[in-house]
């Protein structure tokens, strides 16, 4: 504990003193440069603050032993042997470390003739050294953008229009890859950046000019040129497929519209239904089962404990403080209270959960030989017996759609459902739907809360990517009407969180979500046993 204190102290000082290194222009030498700052930094620290060098010293007596030894190329052992020297170790014997140490620790020695060899590793991170960025990362010097006349701003041709850019080369006429490299889905976006001629009728907008206003990212084609082939898909699905599961009643919400800031009324349908069973009887494997088990015990400790409440008009058991200080106060001034009593009582946290699971196209994709419907299954699996475990009322849904007129939303479980083996067939029986337009979904399912006795209810979103869909819902509209759906059901009194497994999500949940709203689970074969960190932490708040 004493080392862990020295180190807190011992990196805010050197974060205060450290100085972001020169730009590099190979991975070794950025390595190189990070060295030089920490350990400038170090020594900044020691000689102005002179109390912490002792605290320095410990540290690293600590840290040298933990380091473990490997066996590593010529060039990555000896920057090891650098790093090893600065943390107290003798002074090399290698003639090739002895010159890293030179460099390292000569501020005005260029490292501009250091070359990178071909797979190249940076060292292991050192805790002593507080970092503005990764060792072994490419902090490179990239020349700026110009265009033809040598100018980076986009003068608009308006009057008073001026605006800045930044070019990115997105020409992808003379790639001799295959065309299919993104998912499907996906296709409609990434049209956007292919450099084709463009016909006039695919622009939805009257006015141009003022669609580009809103746009954060403008993508533009330099020259016109002939497409060099032409790609035709044909899409055959059986007539259930292509109709979707029977609705008993369909409902309709509104939608946003970002760019005339309206809400669209009556202009999504959404088809409610249960989720129907397969023939096959669904069994978790042996390993999904033991992971249920150790996440329900984690669970399981979050249900509501007893509480001795003190002080009570009515109880099980007398207050022996409060009969005492009654007795003392009735001697004093003839008067005292009648709150004698103590009793135990469970404090419940009157919860409603509804849970939310997106079931589209995308989750057919793999990770690490387990598709994405699958880690939705377990982590629904888990989640489920979890909440049962501790206690709280909630119930599961899935939902997918394609366009606005058809929103499938499927109920897993109800409320008033217990968690057992009918709910587990129904989402063993989930597959990869189609599209997300997941600001319907939301609004649905936040109707539905807001009906409710529950104190507090929470709707919890678990997805993998960007809402979208067939139509014009994708982009910033669907970013948009999300985040506006997200706003609604707070307005209404429901909690909204989301838990995602897109590793590129840090560009757009906060927008949707706000700061504490979601969690990003990076390694997407560890999202249920993620889910009772998650889990207590939005129960805490």
């Amino acid at each position: 504990r004493a080392l862990n204190r020295d180190l807190y102290f011992w990196l805010a000082a050197h974060a205060a003193a450290l100085q972001p290194p020169p730009p590099a222009k190979n991975a070794v030498q950025a390595d190189l440069l990070a060295l030089r700052a920490a350990l400038t930094a170090a020594e900044r620290v020691c000689s102005e603050l002179p109390g912490f060098r002792d605290r320095y010293d410990r540290l690293r007596d600590a840290l040298l032993p933990l380091r473990p030894q490997r066996r590593l190329p010529p060039l990555e052992q000896a920057l090891e042997v650098v790093i090893r020297h600065a943390l107290g170790e003798e002074t090399p014997a290698s003639a090739f470390a002895g010159q890293l140490v030179t460099l390292v620790t000569s501020p005005g020695v260029s490292v501009d003739n250091v070359q990178a060899p071909a797979n190249y590793h940076p060292p292991l991170p050192v805790p002593l050294w507080a970092t503005r960025f990764s060792l072994g990362t490419h902090n490179v010097e990239r020349p700026d953008a110009e265009d033809e006349d040598g100018q980076t701003p986009l003068q608009d041709q308006r009057e008073g229009g001026k605006r800045k850019a930044r070019r990115q080369q997105q020409d992808q006429a003379e790639r001799e890859d295959s065309l299919i490299f993104n998912r499907f889905e996906k296709m409609l976006s990434f049209a956007e950046m292919v450099n084709v001629n463009r016909m006039v009728d695919d622009e939805e907008d009257e006015d141009a000019g003022k669609a580009a206003e809103q746009l954060e990212e403008i993508t533009v084609s330099p020259h016109q040129q002939q497409a060099a082939a032409r790609l035709r898909m044909d899409l055959d699905l059986p007539p259930g497929e292509a109709l979707g599961a029977a609705s008993a009643a369909e409902v309709t919400y509104p939608e946003w519209n970002y760019r005339k800031r309206v809400m669209l009324p009556a202009h999504c349908t959404v088809l409610p239904g249960e989720q129907a069973a397969d023939g096959d009887i669904w069994q978790p494997d042996a390993a999904m089962k033991q992971r249920v088990r150790r996440v329900r015990r984690q669970f399981e400790a979050l249900r509501p404990k007893r509480m001795l409440l003190r002080g009570q008009l009515d109880g099980n058991e007398l207050d022996i403080d409060a009969v005492v200080r009654a007795q003392a106060d009735q001697s004093a001034s003839g008067s005292s209270s009648d709150r004698l009593y103590a009793d135990a009582r469970t404090v419940e946290r009157d919860l409603a959960v509804s849970i939310l699971v997106d079931v589209s196209l995308s989750t057919e994709a793999w990770v690490d030989d387990r598709r994405v419907i699958d880690l939705e299954k377990e982590a629904l699996l888990v989640l489920g017996h979890g909440l049962q475990a501790c206690g709280d009322e909630f119930a599961i849904h899935s939902f997918t759609s394609r366009r606005r007129d058809k929103v499938w939303l499927q109920t897993l479980k109800d409320f008033r459902e217990p968690m057992n083996g009918d709910v587990e067939q129904r989402i063993g029986a989930l597959k990869p739907g189609h599209y997300t337009r997941m600001g319907t979904a939301i609004r649905h399912l936040t109707s539905g809360l807001a009906d409710l006795g529950q104190r507090h209810r929470l709707l919890l979103v678990l997805t993998d990517g960007k809402p979208n869909d067939t139509d014009y819902y994708e982009g910033r509209y669907a970013l948009e009407d999300t985040r506006h759906a997200v706003r609604e059901a707070r307005r209404a009194g429901v909690r909204v969180f989301a838990v995602t497994i897109d590793r590129e999500s840090q560009g757009y949940f906060p927008r949707i979500f706000g700061r504490g709203g979601y969690s990003v689970v990076y390694r997407p074969e560890h999202l249920s046993t993620a889910l009772p960190a998650i889990y207590r932490q939005i129960v805490a708040q």
